[in-house]
């Protein structure tokens, strides 16, 4: 349940128009627009107490499942260090596929691992399915499954055994200040690290590096 505090937000956002849905921190919906509805195609009766990942089933710009359970978005919204940034997301609506860019914030509670999770779409300028290519039956088939690199030394030979660890570390939810704690290095330092992995990766958030991990097989 949201808190007062947290409605007026939602409320707020939704006065402007915006396409708003916030859930808990056992990944059910528990706010639910009008925008939202319109967009998607789903009332509210229909979504609120239901796992967002079943009800949105959000895919990447390549078409690999986005939204999973235990979704990385709700860990890198609560480290304040690195604020996650916006990203694509192509959600199966009545009307066939919409491309949407999410913006994602958190309102907190009383205790971290209570704070509601927002989201916000904003319509994409293009529409249209994920990047798939379509059967025989005129369904999209199933994407193309992603290689693995073969061998795991050779999967993580680009990164120093510290920037490894981090990367493991981040891969348990562990925020910027745990992690230094955990190593007891300071804060600085291991964003320095975090940088240094995301720059060795080719990727831009500590989401997309963690997400390119366990794609790959890396953790």
């Amino acid at each position: 349940m949201v808190e007062p505090r947290g409605l007026e937000i939602l409320h707020r956002l939704s006065g402007r128009g915006e396409a708003v849905f916030a859930r808990d921190a056992s990944q059910r919906i528990t706010f639910w627009n009008k925008k939202c509805e319109e967009l998607l195609g789903l009332p509210e009766r229909s979504v609120v107490g239901k796992h967002c990942y079943d009800v949105v089933g959000g895919r990447d710009a390549f078409g690999n499942v986005h939204c999973v359970h235990n979704c990385r978005i709700a860990a890198l919204a609560r480290d304040k260090s690195d604020p996650v940034h916006n990203f694509p997301l192509s959600v199966r609506t009545k009307d066939g596929w919409k491309r949407f860019d999410v913006k994602t914030f958190t309102i907190p509670s009383y205790h971290p691992s209570l704070s509601t999770l927002v989201h916000v779409l904003r319509e994409g300028k293009k529409n249209g399915p994920p990047p798939r290519e379509a059967s025989g039956n005129g369904e999209a088939a199933a994407p193309e499954p992603l290689r693995p690199i073969p061998a795991e030394e050779d999967q993580l030979a680009v990164l120093t055994r510290r920037e490894r660890e981090i990367l493991r570390l981040l891969a348990q939810d562990m925020t910027t200040v745990d992690i230094a704690a955990a190593l007891f290095i300071s804060p600085v330092t291991v964003r320095n690290h975090i940088a240094a992995v995301l720059q060795r990766l080719n990727v831009h958030s500590k989401f997309a590096a963690v997400a390119l991990a366990y794609r790959n097989r890396l953790l």
